[in-house]
């Protein structure tokens, strides 16, 4: 029977909306088509046998941003799982976003494995840590804090993307894809506190909900935990561990939990869920985001998907062309690629993995190259 991939109409939604109702157990907040949003559907024969979306994004990598299809609300109606429907799939949605300029992408799987085998490899978690809210009240130097109001919006906005620029992998939080960008963080709050090192200087701040009653069970949940320095750190988690009598427990959702963690005055924290991020390299041009050291300089061969490239690398910047050659002293696959470019993993672990081959003449030069901010992620979607 044929299969067809085809971009969703507005008027087909109705119709359609209920498979994510199926799939994810709940509305979620899935749209109709829209700005910045692509919705993709699979047709065999007179049957919708999956659905896919594709949200226009940007993604920090240190200091450059990168284009990039978030890809979210994949769907395959339970009579079709394991019909080989995702693929095609993933080659038309893809295909389209590669056009628009998109050099990555994105997705929190629900299963790593069926994502791996299309290319996608994992970089970073997105967790929610559980912690005794009094282990919070921790020592040393503090900025002072202070409830934020409507117009301090434009500041938290700066510290989240001082923050994202130090790390790989965050969301720049502008654009197409957010119309409102408080959204990322006020929605389902009951206040953010903010950290500032002097005063209109805001460095850090704590959007958290206060949660239903103040027994055993009470919890306070952060939403998002962001400072630039140590004392906005402090400031932030004391006021959070100023909760301590009312809700004995705070879940704080984060990525790089030992930046908080480690200040705890014992190891009393545990990960209550785990989101896995993954991304796909679309296009070699990606690792021209690269930032390495102005004094580093090389020319370094690779081949990535049968293709000869070679990476030259001065003056702080990188240059990627192909070359005519498809035999080179080393060869990466979509994983040595991703974790290269997110600094995930370094030449010997993956050597190790099996997820790069050849001479390792130049794993020092590359682990070089690839060095720098570690990766993160703020916004699940």
């Amino acid at each position: 029977m044929s299969t067809q991939v085809s971009a969703l109409d507005v008027i087909d939604w109705a119709a359609i909306k209920p498979f994510w109702v199926e799939a994810f157990g709940a509305d979620d907040d899935e749209s109709p088509p829209g700005p910045g949003r692509h919705v993709w559907r699979v047709d065999s024969g007179d049957e919708v046998v999956a659905l896919g979306v594709d949200r226009e994004f940007e993604t920090w990598l240190g200091e450059h941003r990168v284009p990039t299809a978030g890809i979210a609300g994949i769907t395959v109606p339970a009579e079709h799982r394991g019909g080989g429907y995702l693929r095609p799939l993933f080659e038309t949605l893809l295909g389209a976003s590669r056009e628009r300029g998109a050099l990555l992408s994105g997705l929190y799987p629900t299963s790593t494995g069926i994502y791996r085998s299309l290319g996608y490899a994992p970089v970073a978690h997105l967790d929610d840590v559980a912690v005794p809210t009094h282990l919070l009240e921790v020592r040393g130097d503090a900025a002072p804090v202070r409830r934020a109001s409507p117009e301090d919006l434009p500041e938290i906005a700066a510290a989240y993307t001082a923050w994202a620029r130090q790390h790989r992998g965050p969301l720049t939080r502008d654009g197409v894809s957010f119309p409102d960008p408080a959204k990322a963080f006020t929605d389902d709050t009951t206040g953010v506190t903010l950290a500032e090192s002097s005063p209109g200087q805001v460095t850090g701040y704590a959007a958290w909900d206060r949660g239903k009653g103040y027994g055993a069970d009470a919890v306070l949940t952060v939403r998002e935990l962001v400072a630039l320095d140590r004392p906005s750190l402090v400031g932030l988690l004391r006021a959070l561990g100023s909760f301590a009598s009312v809700t004995p427990t705070t879940v704080i959702r984060t990525s790089t939990p030992d930046d908080w963690t480690g200040l705890l005055r014992s190891d009393d924290s545990r990960v209550q869920s785990r989101s896995t991020y993954m991304v796909k390299v679309l296009d070699v041009a990606a690792l021209t985001a690269l930032s390495p050291a102005p004094g580093l300089a090389a020319e370094l061969p690779f081949t990535w998907q049968g293709q000869g490239y070679v990476a030259s690398v001065a003056d702080g910047q990188v240059d990627v062309s192909e070359t005519t050659s498809t035999t080179t002293s080393r060869e990466l696959d979509d994983t040595a690629i991703v974790q290269n470019l997110f600094s995930a993993s370094d030449s010997r672990t993956l050597r190790r993995l099996g997820h790069l081959t050849g001479s390792d003449t130049d794993d020092a030069a590359w682990d070089a190259l690839t060095a720098g901010p570690r990766p993160a992620i703020a916004n699940y979607y």
